[in-house]
């Protein structure tokens, strides 16, 4: 559609400041109405389809802005039953359950970009028929949700003490004035920022002409690099869950944080090639399970019955502050040029793993106290 560097970060923010201010509600909605999991689940994937259409139809900018405010609300109000589900579920194995719930999410992320870069190909590069495709599978999944998940949260679920409104409220703000709970926020928003850059930017820096400093490939080799990006998340991210529940939390996650960072920086160096799929591999095997693992981390941090409430407030100041990271990356490209970018983002990694390192934090369950 031809936009600037700006116009290109906005959008990434839009989306990422949409998500974060619709968390917070999202929580409180998700612990109160506890019954009604199953039918928010449903919703979601119903109102996923209409907006995949009104990204299709969208004529410019500005209408394509206002359809991003409300894009990512379904995947926002989506994540927080299910993550409350199986942490009551499954509190000694949070870390593990909470990764493989993962798992579906990044098979689907590991070959969207393939099969959308397939699709752009055969379009011709026309992307407007491929957001089109995107609504068939929205409600598709609709039916499957309603069927296999419309009862979630119903009295089986609902066996926690019944807490009122003004609780709730008193409640959130206990959690922010928790140094724990601040310092994973913290911790948190500089991976998510880091994410965020890496993946939306890496796409651009792979798809854009050389001459503006990109490397000028085809949407069908982009689509295959992000793919690289995800893919071992698939294998990876059970198994780190998994040492995390057994070994504590830090242990992962700050070698993993580390590593991302390093690896963010030999992006740039080493131009196309073999070399930089293993890089691009490399980081997704270190980088996709962190979220899931941050989230079990916040969740040894409260008690039974406020997951939803924690999630939202985490979850939504984490993409607010995201918000602000690729609109930073628009200014950094183009002051120092696309490259740049990866070093940005790499500080950003470093950065949560060097917050995360002096944090003291309590240990999941049956991992003893360091």
């Amino acid at each position: 559609m031809g936009f600037t560097n700006f116009q290109f970060g906005a959008l990434i923010a839009i989306l990422s400041i949409s998500g974060g201010v619709a968390n917070i509600p999202a929580g409180f909605i998700v612990d109160i109405f506890r019954r009604r999991w199953g039918l928010m689940l449903t919703l979601c994937m119903a109102v996923a389809a209409v907006e995949y259409g009104l990204v299709a139809a969208s004529p410019g900018f500005v209408v394509l802005a206002l359809v991003f405010i409300l894009l990512p609300l379904p995947g926002t109000v989506w994540h927080m039953p299910a993550i409350a589900a199986i942490s009551q579920r499954f509190p000694a194995r949070r870390g593990f359950s909470l990764s493989m719930h993962g798992v579906g999410g990044q098979i689907g992320d590991s070959i969207g970009p393939l099969i959308v870069g397939a699709l752009l190909t055969l379009f011709a590069g026309s992307w407007r028929p491929v957001a089109v495709v995107y609504v068939f599978p929205a409600v598709l999944m609709t039916a499957v949700v309603f069927w296999a998940l419309f009862h979630l949260g119903g009295d089986a679920e609902d066996t926690g003490p019944r807490t009122d409104v003004g609780q709730r409220f008193r409640d959130a703000g206990r959690l922010l004035r928790n140094p724990a709970i601040l310092a994973l926020v913290l911790v948190s928003s500089l991976r998510d920022m880091g994410s965020v850059v890496l993946m939306f930017w890496l796409a651009k820096y792979l798809h854009d002409p050389v001459a503006e400093g990109g490397l000028g490939f085809s949407a069908f080799m982009v689509g295959l690099h992000l793919t690289l990006l995800l893919i071992l998340g698939v294998v990876s991210s059970p198994i780190a869950g998994l040492l995390s529940d057994r070994f504590g939390r830090k242990l992962i996650l700050i070698p993993c944080l580390t590593a991302v960072g390093l690896l963010s920086l030999a992006i740039e160096p080493v131009g196309g090639g073999l070399l930089l799929m293993a890089i691009v591999l490399a980081i997704g095997l270190f980088s996709s399970s962190m979220n899931q693992i941050l989230q079990a981390t916040v969740l040894d941090q409260v008690g039974r019955g406020t997951e939803g409430v924690t999630m939202g407030i985490v979850m939504g100041v984490n993409s607010v502050l995201s918000g602000v990271a690729p609109l930073i990356a628009a200014v950094v490209v183009n002051q120092y040029g696309i490259g740049s970018v990866f070093t940005y983002a790499a500080v950003l990694w470093v950065g949560g793993a060097v917050a995360l390192a002096f944090t003291p934090l309590r240990p999941p369950p049956g991992v003893p106290a360091a």
